[in-house]
């Protein structure tokens, strides 16, 4: 594979006014530019802006495949499939890097077609920014700053989508709410910062337990709540039990402290016409079972 290894970079002013057009840059190079500025405008989703990013370009500069990665963002989008030869840019908005764009196609990429290529990434790069920015503003809303998972707002979001689609697809939904037992010891012990580190202990390794399309939430202080999609109530205490099990059979090490964390657990199975709120209530008051029957355990919504 050839690769030619391009660095865009747009000073904060260059595209005022529209961009400076390259010399290689046809009528059809021009139009094309406004087409694309015109549909990315319409979007503040990186993954949408790449892929009308790439509708446009196509037009222009045909290529077999388009790969765009932002690491610090965990993003990447990849349209089409792998090719022999590339034409890579990493793209920079003054002192901002953006991330690096990937063309790929089977025969070599022409002086003409680069420079194509070239100007319209040139267009794409403010757009880029602000959807990146956006993404930030929208995982700072939605994110626990502590333990770095979703925080309660996502959750109220999360919960009635997933609702939703059980009813729409009749499909199966459960809910795990569980806490740490004996957390305010932990705090009053060791402190808060220690207290910190054993959320961020339990955040992680109840979410190794859970497979890549459940959801984990901290629900506030040392609740959490998993969301188990296509999984009734014995599958989700099982992945319930699997959490108590990860989190009791290894100590938290905070400092050079090791302590020892166990939690306790509720889960609930949607059931037909129930809401949100009720469904959330029932693992509730599983977990409130679970305390009171002694913590470290796993109690299912409706035993006795």
């Amino acid at each position: 594979m050839s690769a030619s290894p391009f660095k865009v970079v747009v000073p904060e002013s260059a595209l005022a006014g529209g961009g400076h057009t390259p010399r290689a840059a046809g009528e059809g190079v021009r139009e094309a530019a406004v087409a694309l500025l015109a549909a990315l405008q319409t979007t503040l989703e990186a993954e949408r802006l790449v892929a009308l990013f790439a509708d446009h370009l196509m037009q222009v500069v045909p290529h077999d495949g388009l790969v765009y990665v932002n690491e610090a963002e965990r993003l990447a989008v990849r349209r089409g499939r792998k090719a022999r030869h590339a034409a890579s840019y990493r793209l920079t908005l003054g002192m901002h890097g953006l991330g690096e764009l990937t063309l790929q196609r089977d025969r070599r990429f022409t002086e003409e077609e680069l420079a194509a290529a070239e100007y319209l990434t040139c267009h794409l790069m403010y757009p880029l920014r602000n959807a990146l920015l956006y993404r930030q503003a929208m995982r700072s809303a939605h994110e626990d700053p502590v333990t770095g998972i979703q925080n309660r707002a996502a959750l109220e979001r999360a919960l009635r989508r997933e609702v939703e689609l059980a009813r729409r697809h009749g499909t199966r939904l459960a809910v795990v709410l569980f806490d740490i037992d004996h957390f305010k010891t932990v705090n009053d012990r060791y402190g808060h910062l220690h207290g910190d580190c054993v959320l961020r202990f339990v955040a992680q390794r109840a979410a190794a337990c859970m497979r890549t399309t459940d959801m984990l939430f901290r629900y506030g202080g040392e609740e959490f709540v998993a969301l188990l999609s296509n999984t009734g109530a014995a599958g989700g205490a099982r992945v319930a039990a699997r959490i108590r099990r990860a989190i009791e059979d290894t100590p938290c090490e905070c400092d050079g402290a090791r302590v020892q964390v166990t939690v306790s657990l509720g889960v609930a199975e949607l059931h037909e016409g129930e809401g949100p709120e009720s469904l959330l209530a029932r693992a509730d008051t599983a977990l409130y079972q679970a305390k009171a029957g002694g913590r470290n355990c796993v109690r299912l919504a409706g035993e006795p």
